[in-house]
C-alpha cells in the first residue's frame, strides 16, 4: 500500500515535516542524489516519513510544541531562527524540512535505525597493528552528521543510545 505525505503543520494525522515536492526540490540542487534519483515516488515518500520519525525520536526540541493535538514535533512557539526572530508558532522551518529530506536520503542508502554490528555480533576489541581499539559502549549513530548541523539550533539534546565518547588509546 502506497505511503500518502501529510505535511500539514500542526496536524493530528501528519507524518511528516515537507511534502515529496519540497524534497525533490531540495535534491535538486545536491550533485551527489543518485539514490534519491532512482527510488520511486512511494520509496521516497517512505523515507520520509521515517526520517520524520526519527527525528522526533531522536531530537529533544527547543521550545514548546504549538498544540497539544499535533502529531509532530513541529510546529513549536518560543523557537528563534539563526538571526534571533522569534519561528511563528504555525510553521515548520525550512531547514527542517531540508534536513528531513536529506536524512530521507541517506536512509535510501542504508538503515541507520538498525542495530550497530559491533553490539549484534559481539565485537569486543580490534587489533590493527599497534593501534587496537575497545568498544565499551557500541551503539548505532541514527543521526546522520549532515542532519544534525541543519537542525542544532533547535535541537535540546539528541538522543543516541548509550551515548558516551570512547577514548582511543594507543597501546
Amino acid at each position: 500500500m502506497p505511503v500518502t505525505i501529510i505535511a500539514t503543520a500542526g496536524a493530528a494525522n501528519a507524518n511528516s515535516y515537507c511534502t515529496l515536492a519540497e524534497a525533490n526540490a531540495y535534491h535538486d540542487a545536491r550533485s551527489v542524489v543518485a539514490s534519491w534519483d532512482n527510488a520511486s515516488n512511494d520509496e521516497k515518500s517512505r523515507a520520509l516519513v521515517m526520517a520524520t520519525r526519527l527525528l522526533d525520536e531522536h531530537v529533544e526540541w527547543k521550545g514548546e510544541a504549538s498544540t497539544g493535538t499535533q502529531a509532530l514535533g513541529w510546529p513549536r512557539t518560543y523557537t528563534y531562527d539563526l538571526n534571533g526572530n522569534e519561528i511563528v508558532g504555525d510553521v515548520v522551518p525550512q531547514k527542517l524540512k531540508e534536513a528531513e529530506a536529506e536524512f530521507a536520503r541517506q536512509l535510501l542508502e542504508a538503515d541507520r535505525s538498525a542495530d550497530s554490528k559491533t553490539e549484534t555480533e559481539g565485537v569486543k576489541e580490534m587489533k590493527v597493528g599497534e593501534i587496537e581499539f575497545t568498544f565499551e559502549y557500541p551503539h548505532a549513530k541514527v543521526l546522520p552528521d549532515a542532519v544534525y548541523y541543519m537542525i542544532r539550533h533547535w535541537a535540546k539534546s539528541i538522543r543516541q543510545r548509550n551515548q558516551v565518547s570512547v577514548p582511543l588509546v594507543r597501546v
